[in-house]
Order: structure tokens, then sequence, then C-alpha cells
């Protein structure tokens, strides 16, 4: 239950909505018992043992002053216009507390929509928050599908589930204490033997609902499975026809859906058990009190009509009772998605610098002795590297060298294993480095949103149009965003999927220019472009500010060749480093590579 509580924690912020549910539930039920307990005084009217008291000295702090009060006061409207106008008076009386019974369930109810609305809407974002922030790392232990079903499947299971019978546990031990009270001021004595039977009740119902958790568990994991199969499925969908795999995916899938429906299955069965078991006992608690209490009536001196409102009004206390055991195993079902949700919740968060740079990036940065392993396999191994201010750096090499790696440690996405990064003398984990790099990756960020809405991503609020049309000419996007119907409004559709894959690109290099940060990071930023396109970008880098570092990312060594340095990285080290032409009269791997990818370009032409 620890992590029921947990999510109720969210509700903290709107106590005051919480304490108005409260009181007008009470309220409710105040109203609910005095038109239920009328009927107590309707069959005193209809038997005829509805008679003056004795004691006409009346303290208004008794209970039994209280009802012969009334008694006295019926007697007396039977006497004087009636029986008929005795129980017309009680009828209105019933009419009266019906309709503020109702209006306060419905102010109850009222309160409880934003309470309700406002902790899912904080739960999810809470966890969207916490999960862009997580460290790669860990990130990477869930599938991406599983964390898809875990911020919606998971959030709308703890919405019904949690939430939904939130109201349920304010209400209804309200609503029982307060009807069990009446029941004791009618027969102590039989409300003690109704109250022997209700722990065994509990007892069952408790024991029969341990399982529930764990079985609801196992069905939103399997969910989150599954999106992640259909996900991955969507994505490799041309992969997927390509190798005519179709019917291998399709089996899968199958397997996996046939087990969600196996689990689906026990966990529907256990929770349909909570309404048939609690009316069950429920009727065989009332047959037991129907016995005790007709010998209490036939040997003592409780009245009928009392003993029968005294039925009257516990067969009112099953309905809630009933109630609360279905909230139990809606709440049990409910446990298994709030656990996967704060597993989320709990994972440690990243540590962000809070030291801003006095100045924007002024001198170098420097890897020092910096050493990574991902998953027991050595991705970087004791890299030693300057990079000045200024300067144009490529770092070249094979796939699954570590290129991308060295870039991603300088970022702060992984902690080394060992050594350290340092920007102008200070080490980057002590720093707030979010504004000092702008980023073109081959997989472009890009959303179901306009083209311009898409370039200032990463841009402050001042960024004027005229800036954003500089930056698009100079990546050699202009012309193409201005033939289209809406130009800079258009939407481009999910990934940016209305566009080709060079003027996706073309468009992330356009925001990069126009984030303007004095560390401009390019990962293969030509990959997806044609020739033409490609020596603009060329001419475009070329043309960046002195005061501006570049670092890229690339196979194609001829866009290059003027850059201040070029590393060639091989299995997580630095084999060669130094300018194009130093390279090349080393005469060492990078020359072999320059002139295969020569000779290659070559044979195209």
């Amino acid at each position: 239950m620890k992590n029921i509580f947990r999510i109720l924690k969210f509700s903290l912020p709107y106590t005051n909505l919480i304490i108005l549910n409260t009181l007008f539930n009470f309220l409710s039920v105040i109203f609910s018992l005095f038109s239920i307990s009328m009927v107590i005084p309707i069959l005193g009217i209809l038997f005829g043992t509805i008679e003056p008291p004795e004691n006409t000295n009346f303290d208004i702090s008794s209970n039994n002053s209280i009802k012969d009060f009334f008694y006295k006061y019926i007697y007396t409207i039977q006497n004087d216009e009636g029986v008929v106008s005795a129980l017309g008076f009680i009828c209105l009386l019933v009419g009266v507390g019906t309709i503020f019974k109702n209006i306060f369930r419905y102010t109850a109810l009222y309160c409880l929509t934003p309470i309700r609305n406002n902790v899912i809407r904080d739960i999810r974002k809470k966890l969207y928050s916490k999960t862009l922030n997580l460290p790669l790392i860990n990130i990477f232990k869930f599938k991406k599908g599983d964390l898809v079903a875990r911020m919606t499947s998971d959030i709308t299971e703890v919405e019904w589930s949690i939430m939904g019978v939130l109201e349920l546990f304010i209400k209804e031990p309200i609503h029982i204490i307060i009807f069990l009270s009446s029941l004791i001021y009618i027969s102590p004595e039989l409300t003690l033997i109704s109250l022997v039977f209700l722990p065994i009740t509990g007892f069952v119902i408790t024991k029969i609902s341990k399982s529930l958790k764990q079985s609801s568990l196992l069905s939103q994991n399997k969910i989150g499975d599954i999106i992640s199969l259909i996900e991955e499925s969507i994505t490799n969908l041309k992969i997927i026809k390509g190798l005519n795999s179709y019917t291998t995916i399709i089996s899968i899938f199958n397997k996996e859906n046939e087990s969600l429906k196996k689990i689906n299955n026990h966990v529907l069965w256990r929770k349909d058990l909570a309404s048939p078991m609690s009316e069950m006992l429920s009727t065989l608690v009332m047959v037991l009190i129907i016995w005790f209490g007709g010998k209490i009536v036939l040997t003592s001196n409780l009245d009928a009509d009392s003993f029968i409102g005294f039925l009257v009004i516990f067969s009112q206390i099953i309905p809630p009772a009933k109630s609360l055991t279905t909230a139990f195993y809606s709440i049990q079902k409910g446990s298994a998605s709030a656990e996967r949700i704060l597993n989320i919740l709990n994972q440690p968060d990243r540590i962000e610098a809070k030291l801003k740079l006095t100045s924007m990036f002024s001198d170098k940065i420097e890897y020092k002795n910096l050493s990574f392993k991902y998953h027991q396999e050595i991705n970087i191994n004791n890299i030693n590297l300057e990079i000045k201010k200024g300067e144009k750096i490529a770092i070249v090499g094979e796939s699954g060298c570590g290129k991308t790696t060295l870039i991603e440690l300088l970022l702060k996405f992984y902690n080394p294993v060992s050594g350290n990064i340092f920007i102008d003398g200070k080490n980057i984990n002590t720093l707030d480095t979010s504004s000092l790099f702008a980023i073109v990756t081959q997989n472009t960020l890009l959303f179901n949103d306009t083209i311009k809405n898409n370039l200032l991503i990463g841009c402050n609020n001042n960024t004027s149009f005229e800036q954003i049309k500089d930056a698009t000419k100079k990546a050699h996007i202009d012309k193409t965003i201005s033939q289209l119907d809406n130009g800079y409004n258009t939407i481009i559709g999910a990934k940016g999927n209305n566009l080709s894959g060079g003027e996706r690109q073309r468009l992330a290099i356009a925001r990069a220019i126009l984030i303007d940060a004095p560390i401009l990071i390019l990962d293969e930023p030509t990959s997806s472009l044609d020739v033409e396109s490609s020596k603009y970008i060329q001419n475009t880098l070329q043309k960046i500010k002195k005061n501006k570092t570049l670092i890229t990312i690339t196979h194609k060594l001829d866009t290059i060749i003027d850059y201040d340095k070029i590393i060639l990285m091989k299995k997580g080290s630095i084999l060669e480093q130094g300018t194009h032409e130093f390279l090349i009269n080393k005469n060492g791997v990078y020359k072999k590579l320059y002139e295969i990818e020569t000779l290659k370009s070559n044979e195209k032409n």
C-alpha cells in the first residue's frame, strides 16, 4: 500500500478541495440517514404504536428526549389533523432530506473532479519531465514502448483504479460510521452481534485479493512489451517488408498478445469476484441479524417498528461496504501501475551543475586521461585531447570506434569511468554547459509542428523572423520553404516526414546556426544531402565566425581538408591527429582512408 500513499501524496496541494469534499459528503450522509430513519415513525403510524411520551420535560442534549419530542409532535399532528396528515408530514421531511442529500452529494463530486484531474495531470507532467531529465544510461534500461506504456496506459489505470475510487474512501467510511452510530442508538446489543461478522467478511476478501496486484503487474509489463513491439515494427516496416519477415513478426506479436489475454483473464476473474463475494457475505450477515434480532424482539422490549428500522438502516450499510470491497480490488489492481510509475520517478536524477560560466567559452576544451565503458565494453580508452576556441576539429574513423561517444561525454550524456573533461580549466561536471552547444545529428529532431516552431527549438524568445530567414539562407533551405503553400507556417508532419531527408538535415543545420552557440557540433551533417546541397553547407561552415568552435564527426574526408585538426580514432583510442596535410605526409592510416575515398569518388564520376 505504500505505493498508493506515494501516489496520493500528489493530492496534498489540493487539501482545501479534499476538506470541502469530506464536509459535503458528511452532510450528504446525514441527510441520507435522516430520510431513511423516517421509516420508523412511518411504521409507528401504520402499526399504531406512536404514543405521547410519559416524560414531558425535554432535554435537547439527550438522544431519548429528542426522540420523545419528535414523537410527541407527530402524535399531536395525528390527533389534531388525522393520521394521513401525520404521514404526509413525515413524507415531506423525507422529500426535503432527499433533496438536500443529493445537493450535497453533487457538490462533493464537484470538488472531487479537479482533485482527480489535477493529480493525474501532475503525475503525467512529473513523469514526462523525469524521463527527459534522466541520464541516458538509465533511460536505456527500459524499452521505448514500455516507457510510452507507463506514461499512457499505466497513468490511465491509476486514474481509474486509484483516483477513480478516491471518493469512495472518503464518502463510504463516513456513511458507515454515521449509520453504525444510529444502529447503536437503536439497539447496542444487535449492533454488537452484527459487528462480530464484519471482520470475518473483511478477512475473506483480503485473502482472495492478495494475488491481484501481482497479476496486474504482469499485465502492465506485458502491455509495455507489446507497445515496444508495435513501435519497433512500425519503425522498421520497410525492413520487415524487404526481408519478407511478415509471418515471423506476426507470429511473435500473436504469441505476446495471447499471453496478455491469459494474464488479463486472471486479473478480471479475481476483480469480478469482489462484487458477488461481498454480496453473498453481506446477505449471510443480514440473515443472521434477522434471526438474532427476531429473538430480541420476541423476548425483550425492542419494538417491531424499531427492529424493522434497524434492518432498513443496516441494509444501507451493505452498499458502501460492498463499494469499499470493490474499491479495494481496484486499488490492488492500480497498485501495480503505481509501482511501474514510481519505478521511473525513483530513478536517480541527472546531477545538474549549478555553477554558471562567467564567460561564454574563452579558452579551450581539454580531455584528460578520459576512459568510458558501456556494458563492460571499452568505448573510450585514456583519451587526451585539446580543442582551442575557434578551431575547426574533425573526428573520423570506422563505425564503432568511439567518435560519437567522445562527443556524448562532452555533452554529459554519460559519466566517464575515469578522467575528466575541462572547459576553460573547470570540470564540466561542476558547470552548467547547456548554453555552450548547438548540435546537428544524423537523426534529426523534428516535431509535428510548423517549420518556424521547429526552427525556434532551443532559441531565445527574442529571435526575430529576419534572423530565422538568415539562418535558412545559410543552410540553403530558404527557397524550399518559400515554395511551400504556407511557407514557414507549414506543418512538417511527425518526425518531419513531409520533407525529404536532405531538407530535414538542412532544417536542423539552420536551427543550429540560429541558436548561435559558441561550440557547434555536427554528427554526419551532410549524410542525407545531395551533392549540390552538401557543397552549399560546406561553404556555410567555412564562413563560420572565427570565434565559433566547430567539431564535426564525418566519414567524408574530402569535406574536412581545411580543418585545423583531424582526429583519427580506432577502438576507442586516438590513432593519429593533425592537419590534413600533416596526416597525408605521415603516410599512415588516414592517408590510406583518404586514398580509398578518393578512388571511390573517381569511380562514381
